[in-house]
């Protein structure tokens, strides 16, 4: 079979607020997307059909046949005609897969399925999706017989209403997941969230798969000097651009504050920081830090956060940050609605390019033998922000990065980042690695062609 693809794209997206299409998923345009799927499952030729109204005139979506569709409120019906039209000239054409543009999750091996139900069932005419978890049946599958048809729909039901009046017509092929429409920015917002979870769950999940060692009651209990810093330095970009943002009076509530980095600096120019932190060696050390330079301005909460009931009312402030916290929070959404909850006027995330412990990633073909599944980050931080309805903004700065006194410093902070056993023989193989990486300077130890870091300091309106 030659199987096409038409993705519908000319909707104006009036639910959403317009430009619904063009909006990003993980660096991506919605509908670009959908036609990644779309060609990666081996449709061919591909048609996108678009508005006239020119954005998606720089767009770029690789090879594809683009049709404009002249009258889009009609419905999304107008636009499942104008594109099987532009297919039937092609005589070699013997189905179409019909694709929402505004599914981005839409997968490559459902659409492959769809192809292969057609090949096993060549009188059925229509072959759709049942997915496990919501039962939407898109995309379509329609034989080309099934084209004329086109001109009998209506509105924005497409397919749908001829498909529920005559079953007979329609095969269900039963694949996992879900398939979700994004209609307004909640829904996107959904969807990120749940991009977000599922990174999260695959980096902890290959971590079970691989560990040798357990992570311990408190996992950072041993290495609280690696987050102790001179609340008075003046060499941390970052914290100059947090200074920036601080007014005399306010307060400041920073959400896995660790051992004071910013907390204790913070607590220098505002009038209190409330400091949320779940490990308890965390706290002793930034206890510790506040008592040895003089700093009675800081309140610690010892919490996970969202803060349970056990935990007591959580506290507002003026400002609220996040630095370095959120990678791999899989539950992302209620934790940014907590934090936007507790804070009045500008709520501050801290955040790399890739998560801090993605130095020891090189380690993990020669050791584990597969690639580390990364957690996200900065990019799909901002992403996410901006699809729940807030408009962020980033201020990069670069970090230099992180040295060692001693090699065996470095040893302990990467091994704790592959979970290996000492005197194991992952622990040889980390040994061996660790020869062609390590990077021994005058100022400390660390790994061959490291680069500043690039940081962002996100901040967005509550």
């Amino acid at each position: 079979m030659r199987v096409a693809g038409v993705v519908l794209a000319a909707g104006a997206g009036s639910r959403f607020g317009g430009a619904k299409l063009l909006s990003p998923l993980h660096g991506r345009p919605l509908v670009a997307r959908v036609v990644r799927a779309a060609r990666e499952a081996g449709l061919d030729p591909i048609v996108v059909v678009t508005p006239p109204t020119g954005e998606f005139d720089h767009l770029d979506l690789g090879a594809i046949r683009r049709v404009l569709n002249p009258h889009p409120e009609a419905g999304l019906s107008s636009s499942v005609r104008v594109g099987l039209r532009a297919l039937e000239f092609d005589a070699g054409i013997d189905a179409a897969v019909i694709l929402p543009g505004d599914q981005p999750r839409v997968r490559a091996d459902v659409i492959r399925a769809l192809v292969e139900a057609a090949g096993e069932s060549p009188q059925t005419a229509f072959i759709v999706p049942r997915y496990a978890d919501d039962r939407t049946p898109n995309p379509v599958l329609a034989r080309r017989p099934m084209w004329r048809l086109a001109d009998e729909l209506a509105g924005d039901r497409g397919f749908g209403p001829i498909l529920a009046t005559h079953p007979e017509l329609v095969r269900m092929v039963d694949v996992e997941g879900r398939n979700p429409d994004v209609d307004t920015r909640a829904d996107l917002a959904a969807i990120h969230e749940a991009a977000w979870a599922e990174r999260v769950r695959a980096n902890r999940d290959q971590v079970d798969r691989f560990r040798e060692v357990p992570d311990g009651p408190d996992f950072y209990a041993p290495v609280t000097a690696l987050f102790r810093a001179d609340p008075d330095r003046t060499d941390d970009p970052v914290l100059d651009i947090l200074r920036t943002l601080t007014r005399p009076g306010e307060s400041w509530l920073d959400i896995g504050a660790g051992a004071g980095r910013y907390a204790l600096p913070l607590a220098r120019v505002v009038d209190e920081v409330f400091a949320v932190e779940p490990s308890s060696g965390m706290i002793e050390a930034l206890r510790a830090g506040a008592a040895e330079h003089a700093i009675d301005t800081i309140r610690t909460i010892p919490a996970r956060w969202p803060m349970g009931e056990a935990d007591g009312p959580p506290p507002t402030a003026d400002v609220s940050l996040i630095a370095h916290v959120g990678y791999d929070i899989e539950a992302v959404g209620p934790f940014l609605g907590a934090m936007e909850g507790a804070t009045r006027r500008l709520c501050v995330a801290v955040l790399m390019e890739r998560q801090p412990s993605s130095i020891a990633d090189i380690f993990w073909p020669p050791v584990h033998g597969e690639a580390r599944v990364s957690l996200p980050a900065l990019p799909e931080f901002v992403e996410l922000i901006q699809a729940r309805g807030a408009d962020a903004t980033v201020t990069i700065a670069l970090r230099t990065p992180r040295r060692f006194g001693a090699r065996e410093e470095l040893e302990g902070f990467l091994r704790r980042q592959l979970w290996i056993a000492p005197g194991s023989e992952k622990d040889r193989r980390f040994r061996a690695a660790l020869d062609d990486f390590v990077d021994e300077q005058e100022d400390g130890f660390g790994l061959v062609g490291q680069e500043p870091l690039p940081i962002g300091v996100v901040t967005w309106a509550p």
